[in-house]
């Protein structure tokens, strides 16, 4: 995630910037003297890229999901997920005033559907949360030795009702899947 956050974004507008540049460039390097034939041919070469917007949305959901997913577990992933944002912020402010053609006009529905999957993270996020709290391998050092290899070795990974340092999170995680369910 790291790698993603750090190279994926300045790899996009590095691409964004060369690309056309090496096409002009082999072009004959001077829009009045040119290899192309039609005035469309010598418009696409000068003018940007499409914005595929739903490829950024994509990045930003995974990115969301993931951090939720494994945050409890790990949380260097907050950090790393704002440093992914930053960086795809404004790398993408970059390509989109300097290297892509206009955007197209879109309406709100990918927004809202966007935001409408995001409502769903901070549940997986105490779900699963309260899942790793309550983990007795992590914090009790509970192991469940098997005598030989006949034997199948239980995991231990499951719910109990008593009052430890994943109750908070298992609660609130009730909470939301009952107002959600409502």
């Amino acid at each position: 995630m790291f790698i993603n956050a750090v190279i994926i974004p300045w790899v996009g507008l590095l691409s964004a910037k060369l690309v056309p540049a090496i096409k002009r460039k082999m072009d004959n390097g001077n829009p009045y003297k040119t290899k192309k034939t039609s005035m469309a041919a010598l418009r696409m070469l000068y003018s940007g890229g499409d914005y595929i917007i739903h490829f950024k949305y994509s990045g930003m959901l995974n990115i969301a999901y993931i951090t939720m997913f494994y945050g409890m577990g790990m949380p260097s992933l907050f950090p790393i997920a704002a440093l992914n944002y930053w960086n795809q912020y404004v790398a993408e402010r970059i390509v989109v005033a300097h290297h892509m053609k206009a955007p197209a006009a879109l309406d709100d529905r990918l927004t809202v559907n966007c935001i409408n999957l995001l409502r769903f993270s901070p549940m997986l996020f105490l779900v699963n949360g309260a899942w790793m709290l309550g983990n007795q391998q992590i914090f009790k050092n509970v192991w469940s030795y098997i005598p030989d290899a006949s034997y199948t070795m239980k995991s231990d990974h499951h719910f109990l009702f008593e009052v430890n340092w994943a109750t908070p999170a298992s609660l609130f995680g009730i909470l939301g899947i009952a107002l959600w369910i409502i």
